[in-house]
């Protein structure tokens, strides 16, 4: 019976122990610097939707050159918070076959990626993902909702997960 007892406790305080020892999601310094950055908390983490500073042209999967030096500067200070993994998420309007765009969509993602990358992220700790045309935040009926489609979005998750 006391045997038991002793068990039963040492389990609660273990498991307790864990709980307790939960790292914090993002410092109080991060929390700064990506609100600066214009990111804004999701329940996915941290979100940059580039839709505004970042859109790509019909069918284009390049970035103009005075994109890569911002994108770039915004993976030092990240960095130099701590900072350092990340998940980019390309999208596409809904011209073009389903196949096209997903591949369209990744592409998008590398690109931005390999901005970040050369502003000191690890590849290792960027993430690319592509949505082709499955997550529109616009309707695709106009030339102007379909250029809001064409976007990135860079997602900071959070911390120790």
């Amino acid at each position: 019976m006391l045997r038991n007892l002793i068990v039963t406790a040492f389990a609660a305080l273990m498991l307790s122990a864990c709980q307790t020892m939960t790292p914090p999601r993002f410092t109080a310094q991060q929390v700064t610097v990506l609100k600066a950055e214009g990111f804004s908390e999701t329940p996915n983490g941290w979100e940059l939707g580039l839709g505004d500073r970042l859109l790509f042209d019909f069918d284009q999967r390049e970035l103009r050159a005075e994109q890569l030096p911002v994108i770039a500067r915004l993976a030092n200070v990240l960095k130099k918070v701590g900072i350092h993994r990340m998940r980019v998420e390309g999208h596409t309007d809904s011209t073009g076959t389903a196949e096209y765009n997903q591949q369209l969509s990744v592409d998008r993602a590398r690109v931005v990626a390999d901005a970040l990358i050369s502003g000191g992220a690890k590849d290792a700790d960027v993430q690319v993902i592509g949505h082709g045309a499955t997550q529109p935040i616009e309707s695709n009926d106009t030339p102007e909702s379909r250029q809001e489609n064409r976007r990135v979005v860079i997602i900071v998750p959070p911390q120790g997960e």
